[in-house]
C-alpha cells in the first residue's frame, strides 16, 4: 500500500516520495475532481511553528501507507467508511490534491 507524496516543502514530505505523517487527512466531501481534494495535514517547513509541531506529530518517523489515511473525499470509489482502499495514491507536488481520485 504505496503513498507517493510529491507535495513541494511540506514538513511530512522526505523529498523522495515518501510522507512521514502518522495520519494523512484527505479532505474533499463534495469533490467531484481531483482538485476538488486536499491533504490536510500539508504542513509548510518554511513556517517555523508548523515544522516544529509536524515533528512532534510524526515523532516516530515511519513511512506513511494507504492504510495510514482518512479519506474525506465520500464521493470516492477508493473511499469505504472514510478510509483509502486504493493499491496506492500520489498527492500532487504543486496543489496536495488526491491525484488518486475517482468519482463513483
Amino acid at each position: 500500500m504505496l503513498l507517493k507524496c510529491e507535495a513541494k516543502q511540506c514538513t511530512h514530505n522526505d523529498n523522495k516520495g515518501n510522507c512521514y505523517a502518522k495520519v494523512v487527512n484527505i479532505r474533499g466531501e463534495r469533490a467531484r475532481i481531483t482538485d476538488q481534494t486536499l491533504c490536510s495535514s500539508f504542513a509548510d517547513e518554511r513556517i517555523d511553528s508548523v515544522a516544529e509541531f509536524a515533528e512532534e506529530f510524526n515523532a516516530a518517523r515511519r513511512k506513511a501507507t494507504t492504510k495510514s489515511i482518512k479519506c474525506g473525499a465520500h464521493r470516492c470509489e477508493y473511499n469505504k467508511s472514510s478510509r483509502c482502499y486504493a493499491d496506492s495514491i500520489k498527492v500532487n507536488h504543486d496543489t496536495a490534491s488526491c491525484e488518486t481520485f475517482v468519482i463513483l
